[in-house]
């Protein structure tokens, strides 16, 4: 006889008894390695409270924005696309020109920032947001 046993053919089995920890654990792992992506909307500095301080209505010119999309601008109507060269003559001839826009509750919030957009490409300093 010989003392080397034959071994039997051993099955290859996966342990299961974790598998349930493991997911739970890689589960916490994205959810804290993973960012989500929040809009920010549109960047405006607010002056502090009780900050008024009173303009000369010359210094002033008031855009406003009905329901339709329709802008006045000084009680006269321009084209969103026209608002920039418009904006850029005005500073021109008095540089400390504050424009106000005033816009309808009912207002599209793309026409709304349409017209803010083009202030802004027009390099516009002051910007007043009227209720």
């Amino acid at each position: 006889m010989s003392l080397l046993k034959k071994k039997g053919v051993r099955e290859a089995e996966m342990p299961s008894g974790s598998l349930a920890d493991i997911a739970f654990l890689i589960l916490i792992f994205f959810m804290v390695a993973t960012t989500i992506d929040m809009d920010k909307g549109i960047g405006i500095v607010l002056p502090s409270e009780g900050g008024e301080i009173e303009m000369s209505s010359k210094n002033i010119t008031n855009i406003l924005i009905d329901p339709r999309g329709t802008v006045l601008m000084d009680d006269k109507e321009v084209e969103i696309r026209d608002i920039k060269g418009v904006v850029e003559t005005l500073q021109m001839q008095n540089p400390k020109m504050v424009f106000s826009v005033k816009a309808h509750a009912r207002t599209k919030y793309k026409v709304y920032v349409e017209v803010l957009d083009q202030l802004k490409q027009a390099k516009t300093r002051v910007i007043s947001i009227a209720e």
